[in-house]
């Protein structure tokens, strides 16, 4: 794919992974749209999108295309992690940050992926990635919300992919796998490996994404990923307290 007559959609492009890798697709010639529930003023093709709201995914995918003439790829990049400790009990607050991490981390990429399909399908060659977490293999204690939609992210870029294989064989689905990256998302946090920064993590990201391959681990993930194939109860220790 030549990234100089590429039109990308990124979500959640506006900080942290996701605007490094906007500025690192730009940097290559890419045509690139970003969106986040905040964007700078005078910010250039990014739009203002809560993601968690029904529908909106879909608006953006449209204003994306309008804007850029067609998509050529999406990035289904934008996510929240919140400490979840469901056995103290139902509180309000908890239980609305349960629904914003479903919404946002998978929810809204399935509404993504629905609202972008006719738009990539009309391109010879297209493609759709979502960024996972090394957190959706194995788990930790503190955020089992986050950590269940990674999961189900995972599974659903499964089904997707074997829709678009039957259908529109000619846009791929990829899975990005990140480990811990110095974002404010993670700010205070830390884990068995340094942190990736944000720049580091989408110049992975891309010469991951040139593979082709299905599965792109970035970072720790990778080593994380082979244990857990030979070794899943390993994988769970290591990511249990982290």
């Amino acid at each position: 794919m030549d990234l100089s007559t590429t039109r990308i959609l990124v979500t959640g492009g506006t900080s942290g992974v996701g605007r490094a890798l906007a500025a690192a697709l730009a940097a290559r010639g890419a045509t690139v749209a970003t969106c986040g529930r905040t964007v700078p003023p005078g910010t250039d093709l990014a739009f203002t999108a809560d993601l968690a709201e029904p529908g909106a995914a879909a608006r953006m995918v449209e204003q994306a295309a309008a804007r850029l003439g067609g998509l050529d790829v999406v990035i289904a990049n934008a996510g929240v992690q919140y400490a979840t400790p469901l056995t103290d009990g139902p509180d309000p607050q908890l239980l609305a940050r349960i629904r914003d991490e479903i919404a946002v981390n998978l929810t809204s990429v399935a509404e993504l992926a629905a609202a972008a399909w006719p738009h990539l399908a009309a391109r010879p060659a297209a493609a759709f990635v979502a960024v996972g977490s090394g957190l959706g293999y194995a788990p930790k204690r503190s955020a089992p919300v986050y950590c269940a939609t990674k999961a189900g992210l995972h599974t659903l870029l499964d089904a997707l992919r074997y829709q678009a294989e039957s259908a529109t064989p000619h846009v791929r689905v990829q899975e990005v796998v990140l480990p811990l990256v110095d974002t404010p998302m993670t700010a205070g946090r830390e884990g068995p490996a340094r942190k990736l920064t944000p720049e580091a993590a989408a110049d992975a990201i891309l010469r991951g994404l040139r593979t082709g391959r299905r599965t792109v681990p970035i970072g720790a993930s990778r080593a994380l990923l082979a244990i857990n194939r030979l070794s899943p109860a390993t994988a769970r220790r290591i990511l249990r307290d982290a």
